[in-house]
């Protein structure tokens, strides 16, 4: 089973240090599989891992210790349930690209933010629009590449002059960016982990929207107010039926009056946190 490099590296990031300051390997053990569960990891995948850096010197050891005290027991299984109760299609999916139990919130936690900041830039689109001024700024930030999404740094390894061993800052799109968060979000809603995005109801929905969108940028280029107007009409009409299956709320809703945040929020065990 492969693992998005996101992943893997969002594992690579655990504290083990704090692990190993557990006051018990049970409770050790314990931590590492909820962590590993709400990251969408399977156990067999996170005991490896662990065995592997050196936090642990034996898996059956551990397993077995973890019988030694009633809590203990209570406690492993607890985090033993976490994956009893969700489906393969679950574990170790890459990110937000299948599975219904574990994906979906790990989804909703990483985009909400960046989706609503898209609907809150969009309003302001169609308020400039309706107006019939095609030429607005509003509009043009909304298309311009103004967000910073990978800085200049020095190459680790390089031989070359400073130009060849610097990378350079790159830039997006909000409308980039929203396309992106939307289709990760809406494809995170498929129950069956063999279903391409494409028969993703919520995909579908998504980029029905983004059609209406390179319709209004068009109608725009050419300067046609009315055609720009239906086509941001239409587009509304896509991007609540979009909300309304991703559970998020409609275009109307005090939610999008000022700009989001975006910021991933953590989830923590204890004082164990991802």
């Amino acid at each position: 089973m492969h693992l998005a490099a996101r992943d893997h590296d969002l594992f690579e990031s655990f504290p083990l240090s704090s692990l190993r300051e557990a006051e018990t390997s049970q409770k050790m053990l314990t931590v590492v599989l909820v962590g590993a569960a709400v990251s969408g990891f399977s156990q067999s995948w996170a005991l490896q891992q662990l065995n592997h850096r050196g936090a642990v010197s034996s898996i059956p050891a551990i397993m077995s210790a973890a019988s030694s005290s009633r809590r203990a027991m209570i406690e492993g299984a607890a985090a033993l349930l976490l994956f009893g109760g969700a489906p393969l299609a679950a574990e170790a999916s890459g990110g937000a690209t299948a599975g219904k139990y574990t994906t979906i919130p790990i989804a909703k936690r990483r985009y909400y933010g960046r989706v609503k900041q898209g609907v809150f830039e969009y309003l302001a689109v169609g308020a400039a629009v309706k107006k019939g001024e095609l030429s607005s700024a509003t509009i043009d930030d909304f298309f311009a590449d103004t967000i910073l999404v990978s800085t200049a740094r020095q190459k680790r390894t390089c031989n070359g002059n400073d130009d060849a061993c610097t990378t350079k800052e790159k830039y997006s799109s909000r409308w980039e960016d929203m396309k992106l968060s939307m289709f990760l979000l809406g494809n995170a809603f498929r129950t069956d982990s063999g279903k391409p995005p494409e028969k993703v109801k919520q995909v579908k929905e998504a980029k029905a929207f983004f059609g209406q969108v390179d319709k209004l940028q068009k109608a725009r280029m050419k300067g046609d107010r009315k055609g720009t107007a239906l086509a941001y009409a239409a587009s509304i009409e896509a991007l609540e039926a979009f909300l309304n299956d991703v559970d998020l709320p409609p275009t109307f809703a005090p939610d999008y009056k000022e700009a989001a945040d975006q910021e991933v929020p953590s989830l923590c065990q204890g004082s164990f946190c991802i």
